[in-house]
């Protein structure tokens, strides 16, 4: 794996007021960019607009809380380099675990590790600061990113067939993989 910058860092943000203008510009361009390259990262109906990613931004700022949604961001040189949202579970039946999803690193960025690091810390918060016993994700079969999940200890753990229509037959599984953190403390 190519080796990321010194200067790569990782900060937790965990309320609207922690995203500022030009982190919100940065998480809009990596969107689009990423969507556009034809990355599986919520929008099927491509080119996408900088108003269409804004206000999906905007809303994934909105819903961050401390104790359920989280932004990772992940920066190189104080430019966004990649990020990920750890989704908790409010209900205490499932409150154990959390789904990792958005997962992407602007295209200049990948092949460096900011993707390994990016997943290597949302194992460690997830078991040492949040405490959790597993964490989920769900990507789009046909895009050939198990391995790179599973070359960060994730495991294919079931598909839903033909889950999701990107366009008039087109139909992709959605691929279930799972991550144990250890018993709950």
């Amino acid at each position: 794996m190519p080796r990321t910058s010194e200067s790569l860092q990782l900060q937790w943000l965990t309320a609207a007021t922690s995203v500022g203008t030009s982190m919100r510009d940065e998480l809009v361009s990596c969107w689009r960019d990423v969507s556009n390259e034809g990355g599986a990262v919520g929008f099927p109906v491509l080119p996408v607009t900088d108003k269409q990613v804004g206000a999906a931004v905007d809303a994934l700022v909105e819903s961050l809380d401390p104790a359920v949604n989280r932004l990772l961001v992940a920066t190189v040189d104080h430019v966004l380099a990649g990020w990920l949202v750890l989704a908790g579970n409010s209900n205490v039946v499932t409150a154990h675990w959390a789904r990792v999803v958005r997962v992407q690193t602007t295209p200049q960025h990948r092949g460096t590790g900011v993707g390994h690091a990016l997943m290597a810390e949302v194992e460690r918060a997830g078991r040492d600061e949040y405490r959790l016993a597993a964490l989920h994700l769900e990507l789009r079969g046909g895009t050939g990113l198990e391995p790179f999940y599973e070359g960060c200890g994730w495991r294919e753990i079931g598909r839903w067939p033909m889950a999701l229509r990107l366009g008039e037959g087109d139909y992709r599984d959605e691929v279930l993989m799972h991550l144990p953190l250890g018993p709950r403390h």
